[in-house]
């Protein structure tokens, strides 16, 4: 019976192409073309329906994974993405991938045009700078659920505005510019969510910036080296080789206020020195990351 399924399509167009040939030769001409032309018209279709039924599966495939994953999140993680797409449409649900990425991937360039975006399920990214000799400076940190993107698509902007880079290996759907921008743009319950995640976000950038401005020389240091430790560190011994002039680069502060800061750390056996190379371990970190969130807390009262 399986053999018979199987066989049946072509053992029927080589008869009908077999008859039709018969009947255009012997018996009438416009017969046996319509009888070829049938015959034509059934491969046709066929070919059609099975890469119709081939895509279909397909984007099958790539939702039952994201569904999969999208299972396996906490709940607050999970309400939160099925509100985010309930109403979107097979443009961007069809179009979606899951990709995976070691930690230290770059996966967003500061400058390159804005082609996806990125929703993050899994792991860690952070803003990085490169400006600090060859160290990637971290300055802010993001875990899920995040999307990355959809401020410049909201923005009008062509060129991603800031890198991004995994800090631990990481899971994302990433979907197309084009598809998402027609979509969100319509969708007045995802626009909100979205608009509400980025002014959540600014404002918070906001308040860290006004509280770096005004920090001390030293906790202008501590955050340095906790966003550094926070990318890198790894819950080990995290070293790093940064000259005065590098701190005083990124902190705005003078070589030698940089100099008094590192010898306080030194003193309250918070970092270990060697030159300039400096090593912080996990405990030193979450002591000095204790001081800055007090400082921090004292100012924002």
């Amino acid at each position: 019976m399986k053999t018979v399924k199987k066989y049946w399509k072509p053992v029927l167009v080589v008869s009908a192409f077999f008859i039709g040939n018969r009947v255009f030769n012997h018996i009438n001409a416009w017969l046996g073309i319509s009888i070829i032309m049938l015959t034509v018209a059934f491969i046709v279709y066929n070919i059609i329906k099975k890469v119709e039924n081939e895509k279909k599966m397909d984007k099958l495939t790539k939702m039952s994974e994201a569904d999969e994953i999208i299972r396996k999140l906490n709940t607050e993680q999970r309400n939160y993405l099925n509100r985010y797409f309930a109403h979107a449409p097979e443009s961007v649900t069809g179009s979606m991938q899951v990709i995976r990425m070691p930690e230290g991937t770059t996966f967003i360039q500061e400058g390159t045009p804005v082609d996806k975006v990125y929703v993050l399920l899994k792991g860690c990214v952070s803003a990085v700078d490169y400006r600090v000799r060859e160290t990637v400076y971290g300055f802010c940190h993001f875990d899920p659920i995040e999307t990355f993107g959809t401020m410049e698509i909201l923005g009008h902007m062509n060129q991603y505005r800031t890198t991004l880079a995994t800090t631990r290996d990481s899971l994302f759907l990433k979907i197309p510019r084009d598809a998402f921008e027609k979509w969100i743009l319509k969708d007045v319950d995802a626009l909100q969510m979205e608009t509400e995640r980025i002014i959540g976000y600014l404002l918070d950038q906001s308040r860290k910036e006004r509280l770096y401005v005004l920090l001390p020389g030293n906790e202008r240091v501590y955050l340095i080296l906790t966003n550094l430790y926070e990318t890198y560190g790894k819950f080990g011994t995290y070293s790093v080789y940064m000259s005065r002039k590098d701190f005083s680069e990124v902190t705005g502060l003078s070589e030698r206020t940089i100099t008094r800061a590192l010898k306080e750390l030194e003193e309250k056996k918070l970092i270990t020195r060697n030159g300039w190379n400096i090593v912080m371990t996990w405990n030193q970190y979450n002591k000095i990351k204790k001081l800055m969130k007090d400082q921090i807390n004292e100012m924002g009262e």
